[in-house]
């Protein structure tokens, strides 16, 4: 994406804020265009190479970068917490769902750049387990668990510590949830190997679940983190 066609993306822009259908490969290139420069504004204000940034801690900061560009144009997103969104203990992550009009049906689509945060090698071995009395007081991180997923489960995740995105399916809430679900703590399944919910479940977690940004418009042009419109004309007025 850093040979990105901008005429593509302001077209597409366009038709996002004019309620325009998109195709798959647009929503597709689209998307891939978003987490992208999501990054590298991340990655820039830390001094840090882009394609070597593991982005801890920048999740609120890289939803709320997202969700302002989105309210530029007219595109309907949900900011969520999974703390507050699936269960108060476990580990806490904020990230993004969106909904676009993929040639007349709506599509929801899970926005995340900064998920390989949770797969630090450091972070995802057993002896980051910290039990106590039978009572787990840590997790490993994410990668720990996923470890454990079929290969299916492990294409996909690789897919989305890469790109980033991805539909939200019913399969995909499922291994997403699932795996932030498994670091839960208190009194539990030993190694947590067992805990999991239905795609449905999380699904509707994240549809009821109405979070709140970190940052304005404003404050993001200060700290120079703001994504802008390619496409100028008729944006929508940001009051």
């Amino acid at each position: 994406m850093d040979n990105v066609d901008l005429d593509i993306i302001s077209d597409i822009e366009n038709k996002c804020l004019n309620g325009y259908p998109l195709t798959q490969n647009e929503v597709d290139y689209y998307l891939n265009y978003i987490v992208y420069q999501t990054r590298v504004l991340l990655s820039s204000k830390k001094d840090k190479d882009v394609n070597d940034y593991k982005f801890s801690f920048m999740c609120d900061t890289a939803q709320s970068i997202i969700a302002r560009y989105f309210d530029k144009l007219n595109i309907v997103y949900n900011p969520i917490e999974t703390q507050k969104a699936i269960v108060g203990d476990i580990l806490g992550h904020s990230f993004l769902t969106a909904q676009f009009n993929v040639l007349g049906e709506t599509k929801d689509y899970i926005i995340d750049p900064t998920y390989n945060q949770f797969f630090d090698i450091n972070r995802c071995s057993e002896d980051n387990f910290k039990i106590v009395n039978g009572v787990v007081l840590k997790t490993p991180d994410l990668g720990y668990f996923a470890l454990r997923e079929n290969e299916s489960n492990q294409a996909l995740i690789k897919n989305l510590i890469r790109c980033g995105f991805m539909e939200l399916t019913l399969e995909n809430a499922k291994v997403y949830g699932d795996l932030f679900y498994k670091t839960k703590t208190g009194n539990i399944n030993y190694f947590n190997s067992d805990l999991e919910m239905s795609g449905l479940v999380y699904i509707k977690c994240f549809k009821n679940y109405k979070g709140h940004l970190s940052y304005t418009n404003e404050e993001l042009l200060e700290m120079g983190l703001s994504l802008e419109p390619i496409y100028k004309e008729n944006l929508k007025k940001i009051v």
